[in-house]
């Protein structure tokens, strides 16, 4: 038996709409403009926000402090259309097309909300992000997950990005990235690259303007990176880099030549490969751990994308000590065979 909704009085829609998940509400805005007015009045607030960008997927998910992301909203590309009768659907300000809808349980033991479109392009795309805008109040900063072979669609201006997910199995150019990045995004503040880059950092890179930045496969583009940073976090898997330059970097850090943010380096070396950590310290002024001078253990904060926090052990035979000369900062190298870290104290 239906539940006449609309004929209920406000103050009951809404506690009615409060206890919905986030998906039925979405459902329920799609079945008419009055029932859409109805969930939008319920000011239904969410977490952090991501939007998912993938030539053949389109998804809104939601995460929470340290909780996995958990999808509410997918817009699958399907172009022949079976299996359900596809339905009318108005999204956003004034898109329409035809869609099958039902939800669908996720390996959270979440449901979330599918809609099979024949076609997925910009308007899809553009008609979604206004839809959601119009429904949720959020006022936590929002994620962007994108596959690399998105970057160059059109896509909407999202508003208050604080991070960036780039995935996909193809090799990203730097000149795509540097495009995307090119549109609004001031508030980005953490960038996460798990797919192989090609091309070369120069100065005007808009990567150099991320203060927290992942690279999972960084290829040549990670010793240059490095070279150029200017923010604050940077982390790498599987980097080949020369002692020498990690030495170099030390040095401009000590003599106030560059890094001035410099917060975090820490990256993992290929499984063949061996650091020598007498060649990274090689004519360097260092110390050895002193409880009284700063603490033996930190916790990291990668401020990324679905990585947990953890904590690192500073002292041994494989830690030492630098000072920078202008302010007597100290930070701390961290280094085995194919694992390093410079950390400084704050």
């Amino acid at each position: 038996m239906s539940i006449p909704l609309l004929h209920f009085p406000y103050v009951v829609q809404k506690e009615i709409f409060k206890s919905m998940e986030y998906c039925e509400l979405f459902i329920m805005s799609l079945c008419s403009k009055r029932m859409k007015y109805c969930v939008i009045r319920a000011k239904r607030k969410v977490p952090e926000l991501w939007y998912g960008v993938n030539p053949a997927l389109k998804f809104i998910a939601l995460q929470e402090g340290e909780s996995p992301v958990d999808v509410i909203i997918a817009f699958d590309d399907q172009p022949e259309l079976s299996g359900m009768k596809p339905m009318e659907l108005e999204i956003g300000d004034n898109f329409k097309t035809r869609g099958i809808v039902k939800t669908v349980q996720s390996t959270l033991d979440q449901e979330f909300c599918s809609i099979r479109l024949p076609k997925l392009d910009a308007k899809v795309t553009k008609a979604l992000h206004e839809h959601v805008k119009q429904l949720f109040l959020y006022t936590v900063p929002c994620g962007i997950e994108i596959d690399n072979n998105s970057l160059t669609e059109e896509l909407p201006v999202y508003e208050n990005v604080n991070r960036i997910h780039v995935t996909g199995g193809s090799i990203l150019e730097l000149n795509d990235l540097d495009t995307f990045l090119s549109q609004s995004y001031p508030n980005l503040g953490t960038l996460m690259i798990n797919c192989p880059i090609n091309g070369e950092v120069n100065d005007s890179s808009k990567i150099l303007e991320v203060s927290n930045i992942y690279l999972s496969k960084p290829g040549l583009v990670g010793a240059s990176l490095l070279s150029k940073f200017t923010g604050r976090n940077i982390v790498f898997s599987h980097l080949v880099i020369a002692e020498k330059e990690l030495n170099l970097f030390i040095r401009k850090w000590m003599n106030s030549e560059a890094y001035h943010h410099s917060e975090m380096v820490f990256f993992s070396a290929p499984p063949d490969y061996n650091l020598n950590t007498g060649l990274i310290i090689d004519e360097l002024e260092t110390e050895e751990f002193d409880p009284t001078k700063r603490p033996q253990w930190y916790q990291i904060d990668f401020k990324l994308f679905n990585i947990p926090s953890s904590p690192a052990d500073f002292s041994g035979d494989n830690c030492f000590d630098v000072i920078r000369e202008s302010d007597g900062k100290r930070a701390s190298i961290l280094s085995f065979s194919n694992f390093f870290m410079f950390l400084v104290w704050n």
